[in-house]
C-alpha cells in the first residue's frame, strides 16, 4: 500500500524560503537529508507493524503522517515514534564513523546535525516523537486523558524553559536567536495543533 497523497501548505513553503534567504551556514542540505532519514525510519516501521500510510503533510510546524491499518497499540506506537530518532542515531553513527575513515568535514557535519535532529525529537513535547512515546507510555499506567494531560504540562514547561533559554542566550551572545527560534516554533506548534492532539490522544485511547 503506497502512500496516497502529499500535500504541502503555505505555511511550509514560507517556512522553507525564509530559510533559504537566511541561512548562510549551508547547514541546510544536511538537515533536509536528516529529516528525510528520520521521516523514512517512521514510514518503515508503520509498514512493519501492517499499517499504510495514507497521506503525508508538509505544514508548518513540520511532517505530519497520516497512517491506517491494524490496531498497533500502545507499544506499536511506542515503537512508530522511536523509530524516526533510532535512524537519525544509525546515520549519525555511520556518517561519523565513514567521515573518520576518510576524513571528510561534511561526514562529520552531517553526522552531528542528524544527532541533534534525533535528541531534538526525543523531547517531551506532544507535537514531537518524544511526546508521542511519553504519552502511549503514560497511557499504560493511566488512562488516556490523564496521560494527555501530564504530556500537555511537560510540553508547556519544556517550551517555556527553551524560551527562557533562548532569550538569555539572544541577550548573552547578542546575536544567536536559534534556540529562541526554536522554542517559539515550539510554541506556535503546540497552539496549532493542541486540538488535533486531543483528538489524537483520544483515537489512541480508544484503539
Amino acid at each position: 500500500m503506497g502512500v496516497r497523497s502529499v500535500t504541502v501548505s503555505l505555511g511550509f513553503v514560507g517556512m522553507v524560503a525564509l530559510v533559504l534567504l537566511f541561512d548562510r551556514s549551508g547547514l541546510l542540505p544536511f538537515a533536509v537529508l536528516a529529516v528525510l532519514i528520520h521521516e523514512i525510519g517512521h514510514i518503515a516501521a508503520i509498514y512493519t507493524m501492517g499499517g499504510g500510510v495514507r497521506r503525508l503533510h508538509l505544514g508548518l510546524v513540520g511532517l505530519a503522517i497520516d497512517y491506517e491499518g491494524r490496531r498497533i497499540g500502545y507499544l506499536g506506537e511506542i515503537g512508530i515514534a522511536l523509530a524516526g530518532p533510532f535512524a537519525n542515531f544509525a546515520l549519525a553513527y555511520a556518517a561519523s564513523v565513514w567521515g573518520l575513515l576518510v576524513s571528510s568535514e561534511s561526514l562529520l557535519l552531517l553526522a552531528g546535525v542528524s544527532m541533534g535532529t534525533g535528541i531534538f525529537n526525543l523531547l517531551p513535547v506532544y507535537q514531537l516523537d518524544g511526546g508521542r512515546a511519553v504519552y502511549c507510555l503514560l497511557a499504560l499506567v493511566f488512562d488516556s486523558e490523564w496521560a494527555f494531560r501530564l504530556v500537555c504540562v511537560m510540553s508547556c514547561a519544556v517550551i517555556l524553559g527553551l524560551l527562557v533559554f533562548g532569550v538569555w542566550l539572544l541577550i548573552w551572545s547578542g546575536w544567536n536567536f536559534t534556540l529562541l527560534a526554536v522554542a517559539l516554533w515550539l510554541l506556535l506548534g503546540y497552539c496549532k495543533n493542541r486540538r488535533d492532539g486531543v483528538e489524537w490522544a483520544g483515537r489512541l485511547g480508544s484503539s
